[in-house]
């Protein structure tokens, strides 16, 4: 524990501070943004992420029609995935080996399932611009 959040503790533990206010300066210390969606003082945790959609928008050009492709992938099949991913020998090489071929150097044994689901569960929305087209990405998890 940093002296910092143990200062906001020691703060709050002597009434100097209230709950929201400890919540407040403990975010900021950890660059965390608020979670919108648990009221104030509430201590119900938010609920997990069901699934993980990928909205792809590419504008129509030269006379033909805007195309969108809209993904809705359960995280349990997500999860499943990434567990059978495991345990399939030489599985992960391949994968890392297409994904070099592409320009992406990612070691997929490195990727540790809870983490990713914890990053994917704090995404909120994610919009991407793909090299200026007007070609979108959006990235939710609900």
């Amino acid at each position: 524990m940093s002296d910092e959040t143990r200062r906001v503790l020691d703060l709050l533990a002597q009434g100097k501070i209230t709950v929201d206010e400890a919540d407040q300066l403990l975010r900021a210390l950890s660059n965390q943004p608020p979670r919108s969606d648990v009221p104030p003082g509430s201590d119900v945790p938010p609920a997990k992420p069901r699934f993980i959609r990928i909205h792809v928008h590419k504008p129509g050009r030269e006379g033909r029609e805007a195309k969108d492709v809209n993904i809705r992938v359960p995280m349990s099949i997500l999860r499943g995935g990434m567990r059978l991913g495991t345990m399939i020998p030489g599985l992960q090489d391949r994968v890392s080996a297409r994904l070099r071929e592409r320009g992406m150097d990612i070691d997929l044994a490195k990727l540790d399932p809870a983490v990713l689901e914890s990053m994917l569960s704090e995404l909120g929305e994610v919009n991407i611009d793909v090299g200026g087209t007007g070609e979108q990405v959006r990235i939710t998890c609900e």
